[in-house]
């Protein structure tokens, strides 16, 4: 068993952005994804997830398994594979909260067990240090930490978790709850960590609010079926689907997390085209757009220091520390919303070919 002292992390050598970011960025991605939806979100951020070309999606970890034993996130994956053409591993994931900080799961039943085995393979496999992003509980990557943590130190790049809520506020926001253990022990994990909480004062939180028939009538007819099939919560053939002639587009807000997030795991920087007009592009794109000098900043990561006070299990974040063992994401602008919005839009326009 670990042993895991009341105040215990490892001070890390930290950057605000992760080591160089290769061509490619393998990633593995843990989502609370089902059909019928929980939050629609969930679907915006899996879009994402594939629209982002330089992403190498090494598998997706269908998190909160029991759940997903009734109302399974399959579909969704499946139409994402079909729309952009990639072809992507995937698994359900544990079926009960952790027991402890430390507990390595095993005991859960054989039929949960494949999405801490899809994270442990996919790192053993990877000549490449590989991301880890994770929106919903953090259960299996928790449990893969337990199992195999060298594991974890020498093959993972970065850890961006979209959870929480600000540097010392009460965490008991509904990703934390889902699995509290789970979520203490990540920060126990040694590895680099961008910490994304949900909610928060003073820009500490990821949260911003999109029109969805702006961004859902930018994309493509098939993406376009995506959305409405997850909306409508239809139980047509999820494939056959998306070739059907589009219907109404949907309407009202959406609220989101993940999007800066993304954007920053996948080393795209944002730019200003025209007037509430924004784009997230790479380097070489931004060049080419003739927008290398039209970048703006709407976010940044905040070096902290996280210990867990064991007796209350609850995070001790101490901000700009002298010895960082994490980044918490923090919005900058005041326009952070309406910026991420409009990057949103413009990067599920682009996904799929049709």
């Amino acid at each position: 068993m670990l042993t895991l002292p009341a105040l215990l992390l490892l001070a890390l050598p930290l950057s605000a952005a992760p080591e160089t970011a290769p061509a490619k960025v393998p990633i593995l991605y843990s989502t609370d994804l089902f059909h019928p939806h929980d939050d629609p979100d969930d679907h915006y951020d899996l879009a994402s997830l594939f629209a982002l070309d330089e992403f190498d999606i090494r598998g997706i970890v269908l998190d909160l398994g029991a759940k997903q034993k009734q109302k399974i996130g399959r579909p969704p994956v499946e139409q994402m594979m079909k729309i952009t053409g990639r072809r992507v591993t995937y698994a359900i994931g544990l079926g009960e909260p952790l027991r402890s900080r430390d507990d390595k799961a095993l005991e859960q039943a054989p039929d949960f067990q494949a999405g801490v085995n899809l994270l442990l393979a996919a790192l053993r496999e990877s000549k490449e240090k590989v991301t880890i992003f994770s929106t919903g509980s953090c259960r299996d990557l928790a449990a893969a930490i337990n199992r195999e943590p060298a594991l974890f130190r020498e093959k993972v790049r970065a850890v961006y978790f979209n959870v929480g809520n600000g540097p010392n506020e009460k965490q008991d926001e509904w990703n934390v709850m889902l699995d509290a253990k789970a979520y203490l022990r990540v920060f126990e994990s040694g590895v680099p960590l961008y910490w994304c909480p949900c909610f928060g004062k003073n820009g500490y939180a990821t949260f911003f609010v999109a029109d969805q028939t702006t961004v859902v009538k930018a994309c493509k007819p098939r993406l376009q079926n995506f959305f409405i099939y997850c909306l409508t919560q239809s139980k047509a053939d999820p494939l056959a689907f998306l070739d059907t002639a589009p219907a109404a587009l949907p309407k009202g807000p959406r609220n989101m997390w993940c999007t800066a997030p993304l954007l920053h795991a996948a080393g795209r920087k944002i730019y200003q085209r025209a007037a509430d007009d924004f784009v997230a592009l790479g380097p070489g794109e931004a060049q080419e757009a003739g927008l290398a000098g039209k970048e703006i900043a709407p976010y940044e990561f905040v070096p902290v220091r996280v210990t867990i006070d064991a007796e209350k299990s609850s995070l001790v974040v101490e901000v700009r520390p002298a010895q960082p063992n994490a980044f918490v994401f923090r919005a900058t602008h005041k326009d952070y919303g309406k910026i991420l919005a409009s990057c949103l839009k413009n990067l599920l326009a682009g996904c799929g070919t049709r």
